[in-house]
Formats: C-alpha cells, sequence, structure tokens
C-alpha cells in the first residue's frame, strides 16, 4: 500500500512540473522569477511584483472625418467639408501657419493639370443640346486612360459652371445646362445592372467604385475639356472613376463601352490589363448590350477573313494607338473584339475567368492561356491559327454575315406575290381511335330493399 502512495506521489509531482510553466507564462511569469522570488531573502525586492513601466498611450489624434482611409483615398463629392476646428484650438495654431500654404501632393498637382480650362467649358458649350449630324457611334473608339498609378484614386472636381448635379447610388452626374431627368438617371442605372450581371465574377469580387459621369450639350464643349478628336463621343479615365460622354443617340452604347472599361479593369488594379483585352471587352459588351454595331466592324471582319489581319504577336503588346492611321485602328479594335468573343464564347466563361486571373498575376501571355485553356494553346501563335480557323470557317457557315438576299421580280399592284415555298411531305394521318364497345348487362331480377326503388 505504501508503494502505491509514493508511485501516486510521483505521478502528482510530474503533473505539476508538466502543467506549471505554461500556467506561470499565461500570466506573464517566468519559471525562474519564481523560484528565485521564493528562495530569495526578505530583504530582496520581490521579481514576481515587479511590474515593468509601460510607455504612457499617447492620444489618439483627432479625426474629423469618419470615413478614415476611405475619405483621404476617394472623398465622395456629396459629403460636405469638415467642419473648422474648436476656437481653443484654433487659437493654438501659430499665425504664420494660417499664412503659409499648404503644399500639394503629387495626386493634386496632377489631378489640377488634368482639370485645367474647367471654368472655360459654359463659355464654349452650345446653347442648345443638339445631337451631331454624325452618329457618333461610326467612329472609332478612344482608348481609356490608364496610367500606372490608376489604383491611387484622385479627387473628383466639383461641377464647373453651367452643370447641374443629381446623384444615384452608383453614379454622381454632372449634366451641362439642363437638369438630370429620371430618364438619365435610370439609363444609367440599367447599364450598371446590366454590366453586373454580365461580368460576374469580375464584379463579384471587386465591386465597382460610385462614377462620375460627365454629361455635355455638345461636341464643342466635350471637345474643349477632354482634348479629344472632334470625332470623339465618350472617354473615361481609370483613375479618377470618370466618365465623360456626349448626348445624343449614341448615348447608351457609348456608356456602355466606357464603363465596361471602368468596371472591367477596375478588377485587375493594381495591374494595368492589356490594352487589346480592355478594348476587346468593351467592343464586346457594347456589341452584345445594345445589339448596335458599327459599320466598321463589319468592314474590318471582311479583311480578318481575307487574311488581312495584325498578327497576335505584334497586337497582344500595343498599349498606344496614336500612331495608327484610322483604317489600322478600325482592324485592330475589330480583332481585338473578336479575339474576346472566341475566347468567351467558343471556350467556357470560367476558363476566362481563369485566363484573366493569371494575367492579374502579371503571368506571361503564353503561359495565361495554357494554364487557364490547356492544350493546345501552349504558344500565342497557336490561338491565331485556331482563332483564323474558326472564324473563317464561321464565315463560310453564313454564321458572321447574313447570306444575301435573291432578286425577285416585282409583285403585281392588284395582289401581292407570294414567296413560294417548298413543299412538306404530307404529314401522316393519325390513327383513329377505335369507339369504346358498350357493355351489355343482362338485366337481373333484384328484390328491392327498404323500399327503395330508385336508381343511380
Amino acid at each position: 500500500m505504501d508503494i502505491v502512495k509514493k508511485i501516486t506521489c510521483l505521478l502528482w509531482i510530474l503533473a505539476v512540473l508538466l502543467v506549471a510553466p505554461p500556467l506561470l507564462r499565461s500570466f506573464g511569469l517566468k519559471p525562474k522569477d519564481v523560484v528565485d522570488a521564493l528562495f530569495a531573502d526578505k530583504s530582496r525586492p520581490s521579481a514576481v511584483l515587479q511590474k515593468t513601466a509601460q510607455p504612457a498611450e499617447k492620444p489618439e489624434p483627432k479625426d474629423s472625418s469618419v470615413r478614415g482611409r476611405a475619405q483621404e483615398l476617394r472623398p465622395d463629392i456629396s459629403v460636405p467639408p469638415p467642419a473648422e476646428e474648436e476656437p481653443a484650438e484654433a487659437a493654438a495654431i501659430p499665425q504664420e501657419a494660417e499664412t503659409s500654404p499648404k503644399p500639394l501632393s503629387q495626386d493634386q498637382k496632377a489631378f489640377n493639370a488634368m482639370i485645367s480650362g474647367l471654368e472655360k467649358v459654359a463659355s464654349v458649350a452650345p446653347k442648345g443640346a443638339s445631337s451631331t449630324s454624325k452618329d457618333l457611334l461610326e467612329g472609332v473608339p478612344v482608348q481609356a486612360h490608364r496610367p500606372a498609378d490608376s489604383a491611387k484614386k484622385v479627387r473628383w472636381s466639383p461641377p464647373p459652371p453651367g452643370f447641374l448635379t443629381a446623384e444615384t447610388f452608383n453614379y454622381l452626374i454632372y449634366r451641362e445646362e439642363n437638369p438630370v431627368t429620371p430618364t438619365i438617371k435610370t439609363t444609367l442605372d440599367t447599364i450598371h445592372g446590366n454590366l453586373m450581371l454580365d461580368l460576374t465574377p469580375f464584379t463579384i469580387l471587386i465591386k465597382p467604385n460610385k462614377i462620375l459621369v460627365m454629361i455635355f450639350g455638345g461636341k464643342d464643349s466635350y471637345g474643349e475639356f477632354t482634348k479629344l478628336p472632334p470625332w470623339s463621343g465618350a472617354a473615361s479615365d481609370l483613375r479618377a472613376d470618370t466618365m465623360y460622354v456626349v448626348e445624343g443617340k449614341s448615348f447608351y452604347p457609348l456608356s456602355v463601352h466606357e464603363l465596361t472599361h471602368l468596371y472591367f479593369d477596375g478588377y485587375f488594379l493594381p495591374t494595368i490589363s492589356p490594352l487589346w483585352l480592355s478594348e476587346g471587352m468593351a467592343v464586346y459588351m457594347q456589341i452584345h448590350t445594345t445589339k448596335q454595331k458599327p459599320s466598321w466592324v463589319d468592314r474590318s471582319m471582311k479583311r480578318i477573313v481575307a487574311g488581312d489581319i495584325i498578327p497576335l504577336d505584334k497586337m497582344t503588346v500595343t498599349e498606344d494607338l496614336n500612331s495608327y492611321s484610322t483604317p489600322e485602328a478600325e482592324l485592330w479594335y475589330t480583332q481585338a473584339y473578336s479575339l474576346v468573343e472566341y475566347l468567351l464564347t467558343k471556350r467556357t466563361r470560367d476558363e476566362f475567368y481563369k485566363f484573366c486571373n493569371e494575367i492579374k498575376g502579371k503571368t506571361p501571355l503564353h503561359q495565361a492561356l495554357y494554364r487557364a485553356y490547356g492544350m493546345p494553346f501552349t504558344k500565342v501563335s497557336v490561338l491565331e491559327n485556331v482563332w483564323l480557323h474558326d472564324l473563317q470557317k464561321a464565315y463560310k457557315e453564313g454564321k458572321l454575315t447574313p447570306p444575301a438576299a435573291s432578286s425577285a421580280p416585282a409583285p403585281s399592284a392588284s395582289r401581292p406575290q407570294e414567296t413560294a415555298r417548298p413543299a412538306k411531305p404530307a404529314a401522316p394521318k393519325p390513327a383513329r381511335k377505335p369507339q369504346p364497345q358498350k357493355t351489355q348487362i343482362k338485366k337481373l331480377e333484384i328484390v328491392p330493399t327498404n323500399g327503395y326503388t330508385g336508381g343511380f
């Protein structure tokens, strides 16, 4: 019995030795300090009771904004400016600090240069909001402004003189001379809803920022503000999350094109997506959503089917189209649109999303193609051959261009001529169902019960 008690005591001692160190550490104590404190002299100060002096916590600076970092990067124009400081705090500021101007940051300097001349927009704006004589949709799009630091958003400017404002959940709208009508709000919100669905999953993972939409009454004020060519009708700035567009019948398709830049390219930030992928997706969404195809697309598509193409090795590295002539730019945009359409429709959307995700991670193009689509896309030249082969095959089958209508004689004035239809084979007559046979029931003599003499 004594042996059992001794073994039990040893086990308890081992348990205490195993549990004690972690338990002491949880209270911020060290086993060595506890042992020294137990066996030290009484006159010696206890190591257990000593506490390390901690520096006093500095009070957090008062922030007038409740939005924190978001207010610094993207202040909403509709949010009022912060209130002035208290008189007591203002009195503590030296007089020299009030007179000395605050130095501007690099972002503010760049933005001031971008919006220079804003005060002159109202003077050059036309009195009537008339649309241009030539359809702006027929002009070649202007490539979006996508600087390398587009992830660093800049502050929006207040509305220039002559512009009226309105706001929706997704947009802040400036319209020249005329008020922003509910139709404009509904149109922009409809575009937003369609793009959010069509660009899934890009818009689910990265929620688009609020967009500033500047609507100009004519091309004169638009050109004076944006400094773009006269055939341009819309533009976008990825860094400022801003779209510029001219009123007219091309407002809807042009807005779809430019907003696609802001939504789709925003997914890749801080990486800048390749220009062919950005412009190809914008043209694809413009045609797919509005069902309106510019004439230069069909014109350039015939050149592509005939073999007159820009090699993909050259097209996929192009980042500036200023040196391109109008026919070359039309061919470049059409080829980018056709290539994006091929990657989206001939393959699966999951593969296209994986491809874009590889591009976002700065994977080389040929490796991104192979990782997303697999064999045989090991080189860009292979994609060019397969894409062109499938395109020419679809053109021969009449899937790209509707077949030409056959010439027919003019119908007589008395009776319209009916188009001859091929005779359809006579449908087999359905088998006639046999008539149900009447069941003959032999009458039986039934003895009435309880006086019931009626029938069913």
